[in-house]
């Protein structure tokens, strides 16, 4: 009996050790891996997620990020402001077509997963790239935190 416990033991806390390992791995991928490892740790579910679960987990947490460029871009104003608020609301789209494909396991929806998170990340890009040089500060750094985390998505897409 106590060697069943003891085998019960070591098991759990080997599934525990894949399970960081796996967000390790998935981070390590990331473009941003210390904010992507401090953002799915924080996450009660995340140790026990597969990849799956850690999309499941990382797409809400993009969006808010994403919603959060168009806040900025609408508090700004202006054309490219404008433009801002256009190219993220369709990241969000993508984004929110990604949870679907991210139930599926055939190739097809792999890819389309790919391709929707990589189409969000150049979304949210585009702001930057409409700005220049004179981006608002605020408005960097929301951008890039939002790129950040879809590429964590990314990063879960291209290991499935």
């Amino acid at each position: 009996m106590t060697s069943f416990f003891l085998l019960a033991t070591l098991s759990l806390s080997l599934v525990c050790i894949c399970q960081a390992d796996l967000i390790s791995d998935v981070c390590s991928k990331t473009i941003n891996p210390s904010l992507c490892t401090q953002t799915l740790k924080s996450n009660p579910s995340a140790p026990k997620a597969d990849l799956r679960g850690l999309g499941q987990i990382i797409i809400p947490i993009a969006k808010a990020a994403t919603q959060n460029v168009i806040t900025i871009s609408k508090s700004i104003g202006g054309p490219i402001a404008d433009t801002c608020i256009e190219t993220s609301t369709d990241a969000i789209d993508n984004l929110d077509e990604c949870v679907g494909y991210l139930k599926k396991s055939d190739k097809a929806s792999i890819s389309d997963l790919q391709t929707k998170a990589s189409a969000a990340s150049t979304d949210v890009g585009t702001c930057d790239d409409e700005f220049g040089d004179s981006e608002p500060a605020k408005l960097k750094a929301a951008s890039q935190k939002a790129q950040d985390l879809i590429s964590v998505l990314l990063a879960i897409a291209n290991k499935l």
